[in-house]
């Protein structure tokens, strides 16, 4: 993990911590005043003088002492407000003018990332690729090179380096797309008004901030990734300045011994060093010494922009920005005054004024901090049709139907996962799924163990059936019925099948089975019925004790009974098992509704979703989770969507002792469910979570700092971080905890 080393502006050098200029205004001030109080000198022009000076040093707002602010007001309206600014591709390269000045001219390149968001390192790795093409171009002198990040509806990292220069690994040519993003107009001026606090043009208004403060931002996370996850649309411009290699050298040294000896000039005036001098200090130093060992100098400005139709509307969308950047860490500057330069030194290609360094950027840094500085890739999404069930945090509304997945070539298969901890949002997002897979005519049947899913039920106009008292349910009629028979068999006995018993049910299944019988556990059990009026023990005799149990003693009703069996055949079936929750048969009885309705819910003409529910009862079940496995083929060949819902890795591990063959079963399951929708977990939960679906740690990292409703989305080699938005319709479905609420 790499240390963070950008906190504060600190462009400037310090003495005792201050600015350069403060401390020069400061002292004469005072000098003025004394000379003043003295007499030496005219007393009432001296001390309105020396206080004007001390005055000005003195701190106001945004880290700016007034004389700055004074400065910024009187060269902002001793200046013109009609600003021109416009761009063109021509011959491949981007000519960008500001003010009618010269224009420059850009290459523009756009991140190959597919638009979706990788949490596996690739935007780290992206860094540090661009971190070594920043360092081959300083070789031939003063650079500047922009990345830019566009929000949603149309995401895109975009690079901006000097013409004819090749494009970084995973970067490919995109002029136009860098004109159009930065909404610089094809072929034609754009004219923007300056205002103290915004900019007017013919696209809305916007309004630019500059972050000067990077010291709030948790060690080796990427510094803007939380200003991207704002709410708010934001547009991120990365502003580096590289200085060239062989005066980079002579700067950094000298930089580091400046500061030096600014601080024993302030130790020996009295002055203590201060928790900030020593960390610039530190900085100063370490970047000495990298770039003796060949990294390039880079002046950084970091600049976020907002835009919107109307005033009212961009005040809100500034203060939101406001309010998330300081959440996150991050340090805003407000620009009043300073709208216009900001925008121009945010423009890609604007150059660095002769040999000397624009005032435009805040950071002094080397390529090694660019990786910290890293901005995340935007999240386009799967890319699918359909109604969305929420926003991905990096990009724009997202859609995500597993069979859609599975038919497009995002995932191998069409299961899905859902794990979170209680509350997090697992069965809101699990209910959204299913009312739009309705909504296309798709076939859902819900395993609901714990009766939620009723007002889903009677919401489309079907009553859900209880297993047990609406009927019965028949795992057996079609399919690998012996292997079934089997899982029962053992799910009774609470053990596997013996080889005997394995022996007996297959000679007792060659003379039973053929005939096709309509209820073939009540066969079964006629066949072998007179082994139990004897007392010695045999395998015919064990299979008839368990034959007994599923027919007529405690777990009859459930697999055998008289009339026809539930048909699981309409476009939507819940069936409750809240009557076997807290009971033994439950997992044996959520297996003979799965194996039941995946003989309809999928077929040549109808896909469809199979929900099960707190799927811990399956797991735990070896005889069950061993069929289950088996039928995951099943769901592909027929477009049909097992969703596993869960709320921890721990239900799963409960089912197995460490290193069994059983737990590692489990583990098999879940990972070989290609989609998977993963809430908020407790950091212990989400280590467990990690070795079970072999996540990485950035992934653990997130899991752990969720927020309620919003979900880390895995399908296939994709990542997407989903803030789960249920609609007006949604919302009279979702709510699991209407009992709490009617109790407040």
């Amino acid at each position: 993990m790499t240390e963070v080393r950008l906190g504060e502006a600190d462009a400037r050098s310090r003495v005792a911590g201050l600015s350069p200029h403060r401390v020069a205004s400061s002292l004469v001030g005072v000098a003025l005043l004394g000379e003043s109080l003295l007499g030496g000198l005219p007393r009432t022009p001296v001390a309105i003088v020396g206080l004007a000076l001390v005055l000005a040093a003195v701190p106001v707002t945004g880290g700016l002492s007034a004389g700055e602010v004074v400065a910024i007001a009187l060269g902002y309206l001793g200046r013109g407000h009609r600003h021109v600014v416009g761009g063109l591709v021509l011959d491949g390269e981007v000519l960008v003018w500001a003010d009618r000045a010269p224009a420059w001219a850009l290459a523009g390149h756009e991140l190959a990332h597919h638009g979706r968001l990788d949490l596996n390192g690739a935007d780290l790795e992206g860094a540090r690729t661009l971190a070594s093409a920043i360092d081959a171009a300083s070789v031939g002198g003063d650079r500047v090179v922009t990345v830019h990040v566009t929000p949603a509806p149309t995401p895109r990292t975009l690079l901006a380096t000097a013409p004819g220069s090749a494009p970084p690994e995973g970067w490919a040519p995109a002029p136009a797309a860098l004109v159009a993003a930065l909404g610089l107009g094809e072929g034609r001026e754009t004219v923007l008004y300056e205002r103290p606090r915004h900019l007017r043009g013919a696209d809305g208004v916007r309004r630019v901030f500059r972050v000067r403060d990077f010291s709030g931002v948790a060690p080796g996370s990427a510094l803007l990734e939380r200003a991207l996850r704002a709410e708010t649309p934001v547009q991120v411009s990365v502003r580096y300045e590289v200085v060239g290699a062989r005066r980079g050298t002579r700067l950094a040294s000298r930089a580091a011994h400046r500061v030096d000896a600014d601080d024993a000039v302030g130790r020996a005036l009295g002055f203590r060093r201060s928790a900030r001098a020593a960390r610039s200090m530190a900085r100063l130093a370490q970047r000495e010494a990298e770039v003796a060992r060949g990294r390039s100098l880079v002046r950084v400005a970091v600049y976020l922009c907002v835009r919107a139709h109307d005033l009212d509307e961009l005040e809100r969308r500034a203060a939101a920005l406001w309010r998330h950047a300081h959440e996150s860490g991050l340090r805003l500057e407000s620009g009043v005054g300073r709208q216009a330069a900001w925008h121009r030194a945010a423009l890609p290609g604007a150059p660095v004024r002769g040999r000397g360094l624009g005032r435009s950027a805040t950071h002094w840094a080397t390529t090694r901090d660019l990786v910290d500085l890293r901005v995340p890739a935007h999240d386009a999404g799967p890319g699918l049709s359909g109604e969305s069930v929420g926003r991905a945090v990096f990009g724009g509304p997202f859609a995500l139907d597993p069979v859609d997945a599975y038919r497009a070539g995002l995932v191998t298969n069409p299961n899905v996962v859902v794990a979170g901890a209680i509350g997090a949002g697992k069965s809101t997002v699990v209910k959204m799924m299913a009312v739009r897979a309705l909504r296309r005519g798709r076939r859902v049947v819900v395993v609901d163990p714990k009766g939620e899913y009723g007002d889903l039920a009677r919401a489309h106009g079907v009553q859900p059936v209880a297993l047990g008292v609406d009927g019965w349910c028949d795992p057996v009629g079609a399919g690998d019925a012996r292997g079934l028979v089997r899982v029962l068999l053992a799910g009774a006995q609470g053990s596997a099948l013996r080889d005997d018993q394995h022996y007996a049910l297959d000679r007792l299944w060659s003379t039973v089975a053929p005939a096709r019988p309509r209820r073939l556990l009540m066969a079964l059990l006629e066949a072998v019925a007179p082994d139990l009026a004897g007392d010695a023990p045999s395998a015919r005799r064990s299979l008839a004790l368990g034959l007994h149990r599923l027919v007529e003693g405690d777990l009859a009703g459930l697999f055998d009974g008289e009339g026809p069996p539930l048909a699981l055949d309409g476009s939507l079936v819940v069936v409750d098992l809240s009557a076997q929750w807290s009971s033994a048969s439950l997992p044996l009885a959520a297996l003979s509704v799965v194996a039941a309705a995946q003989r309809v819910v999928g077929d040549a003409t109808t896909t469809g979703y199979l929900v099960l529910d707190e799927a811990w009862a399956l797991l735990g079940e070896p005889a069950a989770l061993a069929w289950l496995r088996g039928s995951w083929k099943l769901a592909r060949a027929r477009g049909l969507a097992h969703l596993l819902v869960v709320h921890r890795f721990g239900d799963v591990r409960a089912s197995g002792d460490a290193g069994t063959a059983q737990l590692e079963r489990a583990r098999g399951l879940l990972r070989e469910c290609e989609t998977a929708w993963l809430f908020r977990q407790p950091p212990d939960e989400a280590a467990e979570m990690r070795e079970a679906l072999g996540l990485s740690a950035l992934e653990e990292r997130y899991l752990t700092s969720m927020a309620r409703g919003a979900a880390l989305v895995r399908y296939g080699p994709f990542r997407s971080i989903v803030r789960v938005t249920p609609d007006e319709r949604d919302r009279a479905l979702v709510a699991t905890d209407a009992a709490m609420a009617r109790g407040a």
